[in-house]
């Protein structure tokens, strides 16, 4: 690689950035005002929620106050004028209603009822005042006349004190620093959007790319040019919305303090931190959005293609507004790791094994998405579109998709489960039935959209054919001994490590149901028919076509046990998961594993509610169970493997 070219590549990239005025906007802009004018906002917001208008409350009441307490009112604050005003109740709903009075107040015997307005912005300060009023004139009352009978309230009310001490303080509180990093990590993921299409896409449509290539540059140098410039502005305008941020803070004390916030010192551990964060974030979208926009052939391609992407971007910067507190089981999932980092560095709490976890993580992602987009500029298939997005898909004589490549897969599951993952921590707490539903609506959405973005044939891909039943029987005889081997595997392993035993065990508490109906519904109804859209469907088929059967058999069982993100089920999974592939292959048809797949999830359903009337073995049965299952697959892959070829590598 030739430095002088590089430095020539990049001075050209960059000037193409700077004399356009949408990306300068969006690069510089963005970064500098988005803080001041959220702080702005929150200062209108506030200011229109503490301030009486024209400093003069006016309020109704239905029966005659007592000189102390017109006194008591007069005297109450120097800041605003409260006015009382007598009238029957009919005459104070008609005022109130003209907006002549801010509330009134109706006396039913001992029982002071307030009558207010709580959805009006403009009469919440009035209402707040009032409240508070009326509370601290009902406290001067009772210590009158606990007074007159010769009790000291004081002395009481210090019997019972109560009293409250924050502990885990931060500077800015909690909402502040989740809201700040929401807003940091949509500043960079909107530059790199905009800078990732100037210099893919645009230089596509403009045909300067082909001017390009045409000159004496190695394609390691123009990648390398690209990937430098998106990486060096999106980080820039991380720079910018720093600095932007604490002015703003500086000059923003009278609106922080409306929150509670006293005050903004920086830490310069924590500087660093960010800091780093951001050159971390910036490498992450830099390689994910070259390598995503290299495919699109104009500019309206690109945008509607990356709008899923910026969507999925925004719901994971909202995590910490949900209360998702930085662990070290976050660490390893990109953007939700450095999501959570943000929002730590922000409340100045630092967990260092979190961050090293991050930062590594994030560098190992960074250096897959650098070695994908130099594979995919030395393709000139890519680059103009010759194929048909052939990196993308495969394709059938019509020009639909039969399967996705297998990248495309991976990003399909990789995003289904970062979904996934999102609605846990969502319902988790609120809602079991509706987090279980919303894992195989996710499914059927981001598949939907992958199949209406690559013109998926649906029949054809996912193998939407009928099966001969003699097949099917011959496969039953698999699936039992599949089940019993499997069971016994997990068994074992739950042995040797106990401790795993308890997390499956809290996992499992999920899939209890009061109702064995809704629980067949959610457990196995949708998942059988979901689960294998996704890794039979989509993965199987995929790396069936690029790799061949063995490849798409393992990949897609691992990747099926690894979805369910818990040892025991992962590795029962992975096991079950090698017969239902099988099945899928041996019978052309996607109806057989969701068959077996219901039936298994029926089983593990229906047998809590079985249990009790269940004997229990002995060890020698045990193994001569385990010994059956292992015979009976083995006589089942006997009769089933000669039915059909084992196909090529296509």
């Amino acid at each position: 690689m030739k430095s002088r070219v590089l430095l020539s590549l990049l001075k050209k990239e960059f000037l193409n950035i700077v004399r356009d005025r949408k990306s300068f906007i969006i690069m510089i802009l963005l970064p500098l005002l988005m803080f001041p004018m959220m702080i702005g906002l929150m200062s209108l917001i506030l200011t229109t929620f503490t301030k009486v208008d024209g400093g003069k409350i006016t309020i109704g009441v239905n029966y005659n106050i007592t000189s102390d307490f017109k006194e008591f009112v007069d005297n109450y604050s120097d800041n605003y004028e409260i006015n009382i005003i007598y009238e029957d109740e009919d005459k104070l709903k008609e005022d109130f209603k003209e907006e002549k009075i801010s509330l009134y107040v109706i006396k039913d015997e001992n029982n002071y009822v307030l009558h207010l307005d709580e959805n009006s912005t403009t009469k919440a300060a009035s209402n707040s005042i009032i409240k508070n009023l009326y509370a601290d004139y009902k406290e001067i009352y009772i210590t009158n006349r606990l007074s007159q009978m010769g009790i000291d309230y004081e002395e009481v009310k210090n019997e019972f004190a109560l009293s409250a001490v924050q502990e885990n303080i931060t500077q800015m509180g909690s909402l502040i620093p989740s809201v700040i990093s929401m807003a940091l990590v949509m500043i960079i993921s909107s530059v790199c959007f905009s800078i990732a299409i100037d210099v893919t896409t645009s230089e596509k449509e403009k045909g300067t790319l082909e001017t390009l290539l045409s000159l004496p540059i190695s394609k390691t140098e123009l990648v390398t040019s690209k990937f430098i410039t998106v990486f060096t502005l999106s980080a820039l305008s991380g720079f910018l919305a720093y600095i932007s941020l604490f002015c703003t803070l500086g000059f923003a004390r009278g609106t922080l303090s409306m929150i509670g916030v006293s005050s903004i010192t920086v830490d310069f551990r924590v500087l660093f931190v960010y800091l780093i964060s951001i050159i971390l974030i910036s490498l992450l979208f830099s390689g994910l959005l070259l390598s995503a926009t290299i495919f699109s052939k104009n500019l309206k391609e690109a945008q509607n293609s990356l709008y899923p992407l910026e969507l999925f971007v925004t719901f994971i910067s909202m995590l910490p507004m949900f209360g998702v507190k930085a662990s070290i089981k976050y660490a390893l999932i990109p953007f939700v790791n450095i999501s959570l980092l943000f929002n730590n560095v922000l409340s100045s709490v630092i967990d260092p094994l979190f961050v090293v976890l991050t930062f590594a993580s994030t560098i190992v992602y960074s250096i897959i998405l650098i070695i994908i987009i130099s594979k995919l500029y030395n393709s000139e298939d890519v680059l103009f579109n010759s194929k048909a997005l052939s990196y993308l898909s495969f394709k059938n004589g019509k020009s639909k998709t039969v399967a996705f490549s297998p990248l495309t897969a991976i990003l399909i599951a990789v995003i289904i489960l970062l979904l996934d993952l999102y609605f846990s921590l969502m319902f988790i707490t609120s809602s079991k039935y509706l987090l279980l539903a919303m894992m195989p609506i996710t499914t059927f959405i981001v598949i939907g959209v992958a199949s209406l973005l690559t013109r998926f044939d649906v029949k054809e891909g996912f193998k939407l054919n009928k099966f001969k039943f003699k097949k099917f029987f011959n496969l039953i005889m698999l699936y039992i001994g599949v089940y019993i081997v499997a069971n016994y595997v997990v068994n074992f392993i739950a042995y040797l490590f106990p401790k795993i035993v308890s997390d499956y065990s809290a996992y499992s508490s999920l899939l209890s149901f009061d109702n064995v109906f809704i629980g067949i519904l959610i457990v196995a109804v949708l998942p059988a028919i979901f689960e294998e859209l996704l890794f039979r469907g989509v993965i199987y088929n995929s790396f069936n076509k690029r790799y061949g059967l063995v490849c798409a058999i393992i990949v897609s069982s691992l990747l099926f046990g690894v979805y369910h993100m818990n040892v025991i089920q992962g590795v029962y999974a992975s096991i079950f998961g090698l017969m239902l592939a099988y099945s899928y292959y041996k019978t052309d048809s996607i109806f057989v594993p969701i068959i077996f797949h219901f039936i298994n999830n029926f089983i593990a359903t229906v047998l809590p509610y079985i249990e009790p009337y269940l004997i229990e073995l002995s060890n020698w049965l045990n193994i001569g169970l385990f010994i059956i299952g292992v015979v009976l697959t083995i006589i089942a892959l006997f009769i089933n493997i000669n039915d059909k070829k084992l196909p090529c590598k296509e």
